[in-house]
C-alpha cells in the first residue's frame, strides 16, 4: 500500500508537521558531482541501505567508478555525466511533436519542463533558459488546458532541438573554481557610434567590427544593450572552445545587459535573436556562465578596440598579436540583416 502523506491539501497528515521538527532535504545533482571532482578520477560511489529499511538487496551498488544518480550516470574514471540515447530520442520526439502544433495542453508543457530540467542537470549552460516554458503555464490549471506556442517558445525550442540533434550524450565535470574575465584576459565593448563598432579581446588574440553604415538611420545604433551582446556572442561563437568546461564570471559594464545575460531572456525581440546563438553556445561548450558589472573605466583594452584608438590599445596591449583575428562572414551577415 501506497500512502499520500501530502493529500488532501490543506488537511493531509505533512501539513499538521512543524518543518522545524522533521524536514527532509534530497542531496542536489550539483552537490555531488562536485563532490566527486574535488576527490578526483576514479573515486569510488556506491548507493546503500540502513539495515533496518526493507529495500531489496539488489538496490544496493558498490563501490563503483560508474553509478546512476537521479537518472543520470556518472563516471568518477573519467569525470563525466553521461544521457542515455533512448532519452535523447525522447525529448527530441516531444519537441518536434509540440512544434507541429499551434497549442499544446498543460499536461504537454509540464512534461516538457521535466524532461527539460532533466537535462538541465547536466547540461549547465541551459539553465535559466528554460523559464519561459515555466512563464507559459503561469495562470493555467487544469491538465487538458491549452496553451498557446508562441514564436518565442518555438524559437527556444528551436535552440534544444539543434543542441539536442549534434549532442552525444556526454558533459564533462566543470572546472571546481570561478574564473572571471579578467584572470582569462576576455574583454568585450562596443561603441555606440554608426562610424565606430565593437571589440572584442581573448588572451592576445582580438577582433574588431566597424557597425554598418546602413545603421546610421535606423535605431539599432541606440540599443546599447544589443549592441554590447554583440561583441560577447561574437567572443563566445570564435573562441568558446578555450573556454570548454569552465565556470566564467563575465564583467560586462552595462547593467541591464548584466540583468539580461544571468536571466538568459529578453522582452527584446533584437536581444532574444542574440541571446539563444548565445546560450546554445554555452551548451555545446560545456560553458557555466555568470555576468557582473563593472565601471565601464575597467574595460579600457576592449573599449580602446571599439573606437579604433590602435595606439592606446597597443599601449594597453602591448603582447596583442599584430593583426585582428577575421569575423566569420556567417556572422556578420547575420547582424547586419537585424532590423
Amino acid at each position: 500500500m501506497i500512502t499520500h502523506l501530502s493529500y488532501p491539501p490543506s488537511q493531509s497528515i505533512n501539513d499538521f508537521i512543524d518543518p522545524e521538527l522533521c524536514t527532509v532535504r534530497y542531496t542536489s545533482f550539483d552537490t555531488v558531482v562536485e563532490m566527486i571532482a574535488k576527490l578526483g578520477p576514479d573515486t569510488e560511489l556506491a548507493k546503500c541501505v540502513r539495515k533496518w529499511l526493507p529495500i531489496a538487496s539488489e538496490k544496493t551498488v558498490g563501490p563503483v567508478t560508474k553509478l546512476t544518480f537521479l537518472g543520470l550516470e556518472i563516471d568518477t574514471r573519467e569525470q563525466l555525466v553521461r544521457i542515455s540515447s533512448e532519452k535523447i530520442a525522447d525529448l527530441i520526439k516531444h519537441i518536434e511533436e509540440i512544434l507541429i502544433h499551434n497549442k499544446s495542453t498543460l499536461k504537454i508543457i509540464i512534461s516538457l519542463v521535466g524532461k527539460l530540467n532533466f537535462f538541465s542537470k547536466a547540461v549547465r549552460g541551459s539553465r535559466a533558459f528554460n523559464r519561459r516554458f515555466y512563464d507559459a503555464t503561469i495562470g493555467v490549471s487544469k491538465p487538458n488546458h491549452h496553451i498557446r506556442i508562441t514564436q518565442s517558445l518555438r524559437e527556444d525550442l528551436k535552440v534544444w532541438l539543434q543542441f539536442l540533434n549534434n549532442f552525444n550524450g556526454i558533459t564533462f565535470f566543470p572546472n571546481e573554481d570561478w574564473e572571471s574575465s579578467d584572470t582569462l584576459s576576455l574583454f568585450t565593448d562596443s561603441a555606440g557610434s554608426h562610424e565606430l563598432g565593437c571589440g572584442c579581446f581573448f588572451n592576445g588574440k582580438w577582433m574588431f567590427m566597424q557597425w554598418s553604415p546602413h545603421w546610421e538611420s535606423c535605431d539599432i545604433i541606440k540599443d546599447i544593450t544589443f549592441l554590447e551582446l554583440i561583441p560577447l556572442v561574437l567572443a563566445i561563437e570564435v573562441w568558446g572552445k578555450f573556454l570548454r568546461n569552465r565556470r566564467v564570471y563575465f564583467n560586462v559594464d552595462n547593467e541591464a545587459l548584466v540583468a539580461i545575460l544571468n536571466k538568459k531572456s529578453s522582452k527584446s525581440k533584437r536581444v532574444m535573436s542574440l541571446l539563444r546563438p548565445l546560450v546554445l553556445a554555452f551548451m555545446n561548450y560545456n560553458i557555466t556562465f555568470k555576468a557582473r558589472h563593472i565601471e565601464g573605466a575597467n574595460n579600457e583594452i576592449a573599449d580602446s578596440i571599439s573606437r579604433k584608438q590602435w595606439d592606446r590599445f597597443r599601449k594597453l596591449a602591448p603582447n596583442a598579436d599584430q593583426r585582428p583575428e577575421t569575423v566569420p562572414t556567417l556572422f556578420r551577415d547575420r547582424i547586419f540583416s537585424m532590423k
